[in-house]
C-alpha cells in the first residue's frame, strides 16, 4: 500500500479530527525508523496495536512478517481488509476489538486457523503501535501482564510518558509506572517524534520507546511481586513524606517504627529516605525483609 495516509483520508472522506482519539502519523521518515527499530522479519509473528489507516501495517508486512492488527474502530478495520488484505492474504489478519480484551494467544490461533499459516518458533510476538494517548498506561499494563507471549514491544507514545518510562531516582518523574514496568522489560528511548509528525497535531511530543521482557528465570526467587509492588505504592503515596513514615502507617506491612529504623538501617537505606530516592533493587531487598 503506497498510498499516503493523507491521500486515504480523502479517498475515504475521513474527518480525522476526533475519529478514535488518534493522531495519525503521516510523516513517511518516522514511519520508516520505526519499522527499522522493529526489525520484522520473513514468518515472524507481528501484533499491531490500533493501526489505523496502516501506515506501518504495510511497511511491515513487505518485510515478510505475519501481522495480526488488533483494531477497536470498524470502519478502520474495513480499510485496511480493502486496501491490504487482498496483497497479503495469508499473511496479514485484522481483528475488530479492544485490545485491552484481548489474549494474544487467542489472537494467533485464530490467524493459525484463518490462514492456515504458522509464525516461525518461538511464537512469541513482536508489539508495535502508534498508541493512542489516553489508552498508553492501560496499554503497557496489559503488555505486562501478557508478557509470557511477548518479546519485544516498540511503542509510540507521549513524551512525558516516556520521561517517567526512563526516570532515575531523585527525577520529578520517577513513578509507580517506572518500576512497575522496569521490573518486567529493559525500557528504552529509539527516538523522539515531532507532534508535527501526526494529524490531527497533537499538544506535545512523543517519544518510540522499546520494551524488551525480562525471562522468567532473571525475577529474584521468593519474592511476593504483590507485595512488592504494595511496598512500592505505599512508598509513593505521598512523596513529601519519608519512607519511613509511610511504610509504619500501613496495615498489611504490619511493622513497628522501631523494626523498620532496624530494617532499613541494615539495608544502608537513611531514616529520611524518601520512595523516590530508592533504585528498584532497593525495593526488592527492602521487600525481601519486610516478608519475613
Amino acid at each position: 500500500m503506497a498510498t499516503t495516509q493523507i491521500a486515504l483520508l480523502k479517498k475515504y472522506g475521513l474527518p480525522v479530527r476526533g475519529v478514535s482519539g488518534q493522531h495519525l502519523l503521516v510523516d513517511p521518515n518516522i514511519q520508516r525508523k520505526i519499522v527499522e527499530v522493529l526489525n520484522p522479519r520473513p514468518k515472524e509473528w507481528i501484533l499491531e496495536i490500533g493501526p489505523g489507516l496502516g501506515a506501518l501495517t504495510a511497511a511491515i508486512l513487505a518485510e515478510g512478517a505475519l501481522v495480526v492488527a488488533v483494531e477497536k474502530d470498524r470502519r478502520f478495520c474495513e480499510i485496511l481488509e480493502g486496501e491490504l488484505g487482498a496483497e497479503y492474504e495469508g499473511r496479514f489478519w485484522v481483528e475488530n476489538e479492544d485490545i485491552l480484551k484481548s489474549d494474544p494467544k487467542k489472537l494467533l490461533a485464530r490467524f493459525r486457523q484463518a490462514t492456515k499459516k504458522a509464525a516461525q518458533k518461538p511464537s512469541k510476538a513482536k508489539v508495535v503501535s502508534n498508541l493512542p494517548y489516553y489508552i498508553t498506561a492501560p496499554v503497557l499494563f496489559w503488555l505486562v501482564d501478557h508478557r509470557a507471549q511477548i518479546e519485544k514491544a516498540v511503542l509510540m507514545m507521549q513524551r512525558e510518558v516516556a520521561d517517567r518510562l526512563l526516570a532515575q531516582p531523585g527525577d520529578k518523574d520517577y513513578s509507580r509506572l517506572t518500576l512497575g514496568v522496569r521490573y518486567y522489560a529493559d525500557v528504552h528511548r529509539a527516538f523522539n517524534v515531532s507532534r508535527h509528525c501526526f494529524t490531527p497535531v497533537p499538544k506535545v511530543d512523543s517519544s518510540v520507546v522499546t520494551l524488551e521482557f525480562h525471562p522468567a528465570s532473571t525475577f529474584p526467587k521468593g519474592i511476593d511481586e504483590k507485595f512488592l509492588f504494595h511496598v512500592i505504592q505505599v512508598a509513593f503515596g505521598a512523596r513529601r513524606k519519608t519512607l519511613l513514615n509511610r511504610l509504619s502507617h500501613d496495615s498489611q506491612i504490619g511493622r513497628s517504627r522501631e523494626e523498620l529504623v532496624k530494617i532499613l538501617k541494615d539495608l544502608g537505606i537513611p531514616e529520611t529516605a524518601r520512595g523516590e530516592d530508592l533504585l528498584l533493587k532497593d525495593f526488592i531487598s527492602l521487600t525481601e525483609r519486610l516478608q519475613k
